[in-house]
């Protein structure tokens, strides 16, 4: 009994004795001198060790969340070796100047980079992925671009084709040199791992090179023999079914409004009457489209047939003659058929026995 009553009375002055003396949860032994401290029966108290526990945690969780941290860059940087980084020139037709958009996810984000940049009516002139460009201009006024794997190559192979396509004096300045790619984006130490074995294997992205369909014969020429364009002002936008619609500016956001400020493309056809001479040309004006369909045709007597801008349809007829010569009749339309009509009532209305197509081709 004694003893319990000594328990009792020194917890109950617990409270004088621990505070400022003993940490909480303990309480002053070893008589008025206070020898020490002791746990209070039933308290809480941290376990043996807690401090460095939870310190070495602590450690491993940020350890964890930096190799998570270089896990997803490594996986980045292997993907963005794989894919495309695409690029795309466009050429202003009023004054001639260019703009280009760079590490696009498709041509397309890069156009429209591109084109928001430009100023006025514009062109798209030359795709390109994973891999530098420069362009070279000539003495007459015209401008070449090459491809190369650093922007120096680049700039020698815009030079040697200028030369190669009959210019002077031709010049490629080499702060106009660019670059898109994984290769170019990311430093040598990530590019050197990232590499290892992949090369071997094919699975780097290969540099790609697309000229537009015309754009080298109009880039060619001095800005005053390329011919006014005009903007296409619609342009097609994909639904989330796949499909396309087309769109004004003002259902576009900010980004694809420059898109809008395409030129529109034209197509024209040439042909001989004394001979089987017979060309396509498509280019952003139908002056250029014209020139350049004649010049193709090659022949003294070629002359235009038909063009047509982009949204309509173009057919072509030759009837074969007496003596090599050949008859043409062309025509366009809003659809293939209206198109087709109107080449046949022409060939027929001739006294043509047989009128052959020989291009029905609606440019959309």
């Amino acid at each position: 009994m004694k003893r319990i009553f000594v328990l009792l009375l020194a917890l109950a002055s617990f409270g004088a004795y621990a505070e400022g003396r003993c940490p909480p949860g303990q309480y002053p032994i070893g008589g008025q001198g206070m020898l020490g401290c002791a746990p209070i029966p039933g308290a809480w108290q941290p376990s043996a060790g807690a401090g460095d526990y939870i310190s070495a945690q602590k450690a491993a969780a940020e350890a964890q969340l930096a190799a998570n941290v270089r896990a997803a860059q490594i996986a980045k940087i292997r993907n963005d070796s794989t894919r495309d980084w695409w690029g795309v020139v466009v050429v202003s037709t009023e004054d001639g100047s260019w703009s280009v958009g760079l590490n696009g996810e498709s041509a397309r984000d890069a156009t429209m980079d591109a084109m928001k940049n430009c100023r006025g009516t514009c062109t798209p002139v030359v795709q390109f992925a994973n891999a530098c460009m420069a362009p070279a201009y000539n003495e007459q006024g015209g401008m070449q671009w090459a491809k190369g794997d650093s922007q120096e190559n680049a700039n020698a192979a815009a030079v040697a084709a200028c030369t190669a396509a009959g210019g002077t004096g031709c010049q490629s300045p080499p702060k106009q040199a660019f670059c898109t790619g994984w290769k170019y984006a990311y430093s040598g130490s990530d590019r050197f791992f990232a590499r290892l074995g992949r090369e071997a294997r094919g699975e780097v992205a290969s540099p790609k090179l697309i000229e537009i369909p015309g754009a080298k014969e109009y880039m060619a020429k001095p800005l005053e023999r390329r011919g006014s364009s005009t903007a296409m002002a619609l342009v097609k936008v994909e639904n989330e079914d796949g499909s396309m619609r087309a769109w004004s500016g003002e259902d576009l956001d900010d980004r694809a409004k420059g898109m809008t400020r395409i030129a529109t493309q034209w197509t024209a056809i040439a042909t001989s009457a004394g001979s089987d001479a017979f060309a396509v040309h498509t280019a952003p004006s139908e002056q250029d489209a014209k020139q350049s369909a004649l010049s193709k045709c090659g022949a003294k007597d070629c002359s235009v047939l038909a063009a047509a801008p982009h949204g309509e349809c173009l057919v072509a007829i030759r009837v074969p003659q007496s003596g090599g010569r050949v008859l043409s009749f062309g025509a366009r339309g809003p659809t293939k058929a209206a198109a087709e009509e109107a080449a046949l009532t022409d060939c027929i209305g001739s006294g043509a026995r047989a009128c052959p197509i020989v291009l029905s081709e609606c440019l959309k």
